[in-house]
């Protein structure tokens, strides 16, 4: 690593005072791009791959070498531009090391962007550990992401191969390939993280008594129920409001069907780790007793609600159906309507606001199902199975 020409020139190149590193590191990703075709192209494929699995048009760039860095947006300075070859599209490019965004820092960029660029254009951040994907940039992506890119390219002579790897070295100096295990980002939040549980069910707490639309279904009258362990304030991972068809002789399941409405966050009981890679994440479920599992894969109303439940979620939301994976576990919680819990929040930052947003957005879920035949078929039907048992 001492050998790395770029990992001690960047000793003096670079202070976290004066010209932070991620300053150096994208000049030289910069350079790297409009010198070397091969990775020029091979990065442009790669972020037209992700616009496409996130529905983004991204125009092609391997040909471009319209790479400008420091741009001057009204006293706001992006870390990259990437224009194409027909100056008709544009990508804005944010790079953090160890640091985090500023306030509204990307909302920033495309305020300016909206007015003055007058071309489709897509934001698109880079960090050093996904926990700093923030402000919703069109899309997220770590460095160690931007060296598996460049190490992949094969094409080249002997000097662009040692260039790509210089850059790559410089990257692994600084932590960035190879991540610790234990985040840096992460600790001045610990004693704040720590609180985190209180606050969500605190939110559930001053939203259990509201006008829940999910009332007005014939069976869900009764308050929504809001479980806890003694001592914490999740119960199997989750945090926040249970609406049952509730039995008097059990008042805490008789779930036919159950719709619990808050957030997760330990995967573990639930087994939707596969759903939670980076953070927790706000969802609206179904719950199912066990009498009623076997009915589930067979059950045509439920069938026909996983089809068209795709059409009616709004914008930010995923679904997931659990029983595909064939585990007993599954049945539980067949449907989960989820997002993640920062992209949730959004910018609401008081208890009042929170509260606010996480009664307005699950009602809208709920709302959502009411008016969808479908759902009021299956929830007719497990009742009605649910009395047969």
């Amino acid at each position: 690593m001492l050998d790395s020409l770029l990992v001690n020139v960047s000793k003096y190149a670079a202070s976290h005072q004066n010209s932070p590193i991620e300053n150096f590191i994208t000049e030289v990703f910069a350079w790297l791009l409009r010198e070397d075709g091969a990775v020029r192209t091979a990065i442009a494929d790669y972020l037209q791959k992700l616009g496409e699995e996130k529905s983004l048009p991204v125009k092609p760039l391997g040909d471009s070498k319209q790479i400008s860095t420091q741009a001057n947006f009204n006293g706001k300075f992006p870390d990259m531009l990437w224009d194409n070859q027909d100056n008709d599209f544009c990508i804005i490019f944010e790079h953090k090391v160890w640091a985090e965004l500023h306030e509204n820092q990307l909302e920033n960029y495309r305020a300016y962007a909206r007015d003055y660029l007058k071309k489709p254009f897509i934001v698109v951040l880079i960090t050093a550990h996904s926990g700093q994907h923030r402000q919703l940039p069109d899309l997220a992506l770590c460095w160690y992401q931007i060296a598996g890119v460049i190490e992949k390219v094969i094409a080249g002579d002997d000097k662009q191969k040692w260039l790509r790897e210089e850059f790559v070295a410089l990257l692994k100096s600084n932590g960035l390939i190879e991540m610790s295990p234990v985040n840096p980002l992460a600790l001045p939040y610990y004693f704040d993280s720590k609180k985190i549980d209180k606050q969500l069910f605190d939110i559930a707490t001053r939203t259990a008594s509201k006008n829940w639309p999910i009332l007005q279904l014939t069976g869900y009258e009764k308050p929504p129920f809001q479980r806890y362990v003694r001592s914490r304030f999740d119960e199997w991972g989750r945090i926040g409001l249970e609406f049952n068809r509730v039995s008097d002789a059990d008042d805490i399941g008789s779930w036919a069907p159950g719709l619990f409405c808050g957030f997760m966050m330990d995967g573990y009981e639930h087994s939707v780790k596969d759903l939670m890679p980076d953070e927790p994440f706000a969802l609206l479920m179904i719950i199912i007793d066990e009498p009623l599992h076997s009915h589930l894969s067979t059950n045509e109303p439920y069938q026909q609600l996983v089809a068209s439940i795709e059409v009616m979620l709004p914008i930010g939301w995923s679904v997931s159906e659990r029983t595909r994976f064939g585990r007993d576990e599954d049945y539980w919680n067949p449907l989960i309507i989820y997002r993640k819990l920062s992209e949730f929040i959004g910018s609401a930052t008081t208890i009042e606001q929170q509260s606010a947003t996480f009664f307005e957005q699950m009602s809208s879920l709920q709302q959502s199902l009411l008016g969808n035949e479908v759902f009021i078929a299956f929830t007719n039907d497990m009742q009605r199975r649910y009395k047969d048992k």
